[in-house]
């Protein structure tokens, strides 16, 4: 009986001991797995920075490429508006004083009638870098025995508009 008890307790012994080795074992391996986790994690936390700079970089890449494009729209606009005025200009009518700030400009000339002014405020209107066209005054003025028309319009000038873009 001795031996059977001396015999039971050596048999839950070694169940004890391998089912602790087992165990010792399960939490060597999951050691190992969050140890491998915990390095992507760290990998990918050093990739996420990396691509948080290169979005960085990107944006303000872009941010420089628009004000580079603005730039050269601008640096273009005046002349593409100079050009679209003098193509508008009917026979019989003359600029006398050309004005433009801050996208408004103020035009003065001389017509040999009011129809004239009408036709060049159409011009004008078609250019789609110049819109809100306004006849401003529009007087009698002898000169040498003809009787011209003396005007002034207001418009707003867009110059930021390039060729393929549409007016609004």
């Amino acid at each position: 009986m001795f031996s059977v008890l001396l015999l039971s307790i050596g048999l839950l012994v070694v169940v004890i001991v391998f089912f602790h080795l087992s165990k010792l074992r399960e939490i060597n391996k999951m050691n190992a797995q969050m140890a491998a986790y915990n390095e992507e994690i760290r990998r990918l936390r050093a990739d996420t920075k990396d691509v948080n700079k290169f979005k960085a970089e990107k944006e303000d890449l872009q941010r420089r490429l628009n004000k580079i494009h603005d730039l050269q729209r601008a640096k273009t606009g005046p002349v593409r508006v100079l050009d679209e005025l003098a193509m508008s200009l009917p026979g019989k009518l003359w600029l006398t004083s050309l004005k433009e700030k801050d996208g408004k400009m103020e035009l003065k000339g001389i017509a040999m009638d009011n129809p004239t002014i009408a036709q060049f405020m159409t011009n004008l209107e078609k250019t789609g870098v110049i819109k809100n066209v306004e006849l401003v005054v529009s007087q009698q003025l002898e000169r040498k025995d003809l009787k011209l028309k003396e005007f002034t319009l207001t418009c707003q000038v867009l110059y930021t508009l390039s060729p393929s873009q549409p007016a609004s």
